[in-house]
């Protein structure tokens, strides 16, 4: 149900935990709002329905939706996430969104979708969304073996991913940057979503082809429609908020030099 304008909340109910490391796990919620009417690179917040603490919900990015469900990755960093790590079928929350701007319609016939660790969970939904009927090149990095359980998991949903790591313990040694082609073809596009430094490597690589480098950005929000301010960056054009002007953004927009 809306229960305002700009505001939609809606009941999700957890259908299944999968714990992929001791750190990382997905949850599928039943949710035919959401399943339904979200696109690639949009987000949800999320809070336990039944208790008070935590008040305020988390974002999650939507990475899959199958029929009525759709799922959230996560790594455990606080309370949030720790409770959500033990959660059983049945539980009830509250889910908002989807929320933000995704990624939008590719121009070119060619996508490069590059994500650092937990930075793959809205690339996921590119995938299931584009790869029938564009070649979508995946990199994953992360930093070492112990993430192994984790690219495998990903590997199930992503048959051709390349994975590189900081040691060289797994896949390929190297950042997920470096399997990537010197210039970016006029038909092709690279997504990505990771850590602000990795980010800004990218748009670094590739000065006169900015504007063909879509970026999913993180930042720590409360409210998820603009209200609290929280989540302001620093574009070219003046601040913007990650949640409703975002969280994808033109790597050609973003004050680099202001981002941390």
């Amino acid at each position: 149900m809306c229960i305002s304008e700009g505001i939609r909340d809606f009941d999700g109910i957890a259908e299944k935990l999968q714990k992929i490391t001791s750190r990382v796990f997905t949850i599928d919620f039943h949710c035919p709002e959401i399943a339904h009417g979200s696109s690639p690179g949009q987000f949800v917040m999320i809070r336990f329905k039944d208790r008070l603490d935590p008040l305020l919900g988390r974002p999650f990015a939507v990475a899959s939706a199958k029929g009525d469900s759709f799922s959230v990755w996560f790594q455990v960093v606080g309370k949030m996430t720790a409770l959500l790590s033990e959660v059983s079928p049945g539980e009830k929350f509250t889910v908002r969104g989807p929320l933000g701007n995704g990624f939008g319609e590719p121009s070119g016939d060619k996508l490069f979708l590059v994500a650092g660790t937990l930075g793959v969970a809205p690339l996921l939904k590119v995938y299931e969304e584009f790869s029938g009927r564009l070649d979508c090149e995946v990199h994953l990095g992360v930093p070492d073996k112990t993430w192994k359980p984790f690219t495998e998991q990903v590997r199930q949903l992503i048959p051709g991913l390349r994975i590189f790591s900081d040691d060289g313990s797994l896949g390929v040694h190297g950042t997920c940057l470096h399997g990537l082609p010197g210039e970016i073809g006029q038909r092709e596009e690279i997504w990505a979503c990771g850590p602000v430094g990795m980010l800004k490597a990218l748009a670094e690589r590739y000065p006169q082809n900015r504007s063909g480098i879509r970026v999913s950005l993180e930042a720590r929000m409360a409210c998820g429609i603009g209200g609290c301010q929280g989540c302001v960056i620093e574009t070219v054009e003046g601040k913007r908020r990650v949640c409703v002007d975002g969280p994808v953004f033109s790597s050609e927009e973003v004050a680099w030099d202001e981002i941390r």
